[in-house]
């Protein structure tokens, strides 16, 4: 009888504590927060219409050279003369140059090559190559003796310049400049042996070979440029 009211008491402890637990995981459950589901995405458009896709944006197109190729350069020093002169610049500090002389005695032609930074204020370093073609310079001139007169029918030279200088401007649009530097000349004349003077003690001397002359002078110039493609 004992045996049987011990058993009983821990039976009902037993369904007390299992009750109990139970009952601690239900209220847990019901104290803990609901979970929604995030809602799909829904495509803004109409129904019955297709999904519009929408395509990342394209980057803009390259821009084209950032400044201008051609330009056109007057200007006059020595022993350049007056030049006039097509530039084109394929990148922003090489320039090369081309174009006609003058010199008041004739025409000639012109080649350059510059190297400079692009800034409105810039030094410049330019190498140039000319020449004037034979021409008479009797027309221009008067007083000149006679006898030398052959001399100056045909003449002509070829220089070369090495020049530094100073751009002040646009660089892409109107620049003044002024250079400096030196020259090598080469001066040639014909028709020598039409040539007779007299001398100091009273005889006639002739030329047989044509005259030439090499000279190494000072070069100065001053122009603008405008460049407009």
């Amino acid at each position: 009888m004992v045996s049987t009211t011990w058993a009983l008491r821990w039976g009902a402890r037993a369904i007390l504590v299992a009750a109990a637990v139970q009952g601690s995981a239900a209220l847990a459950q019901a104290t803990t927060p609901l979970v929604t589901p995030a809602p799909a995405a829904v495509e803004a458009t109409a129904p019955g219409t297709a999904p519009v896709q929408v395509e990342a944006p394209i980057s803009a197109a390259p821009r084209g050279r950032s400044h201008h190729i051609l330009g056109l350069s007057l200007d006059a020093g020595v022993p350049d003369g007056g030049s006039a002169t097509i530039l084109y610049r394929p990148w922003k500090y090489v320039r090369f140059g081309g174009g006609m002389l003058y010199n008041y005695v004739g025409y000639g032609v012109l080649g350059s090559a510059s190297v400079l930074p692009y800034f409105p204020i810039a030094p410049s370093f330019t190498l140039e190559v000319g020449h004037f073609f034979a021409a008479n310079a009797n027309a221009k001139f008067t007083g000149i003796d006679d006898n030398l007169k052959p001399l100056l029918e045909r003449v002509g030279y070829t220089f070369v310049n090495a020049q530094v200088g100073l751009e002040l401007g646009h660089p892409n649009w109107f620049v003044f400049f002024v250079r400096g530097g030196l020259s090598r000349v080469w001066l040639s004349s014909s028709d020598a042996d039409k040539v007779s003077v007299t001398s100091s003690n009273g005889q006639r001397v002739s030329f047989l070979d044509d005259p030439s002359a090499r000279l190494g002078i000072p070069t100065v110039k001053a122009g603008f440029m405008l460049f407009f493609y």
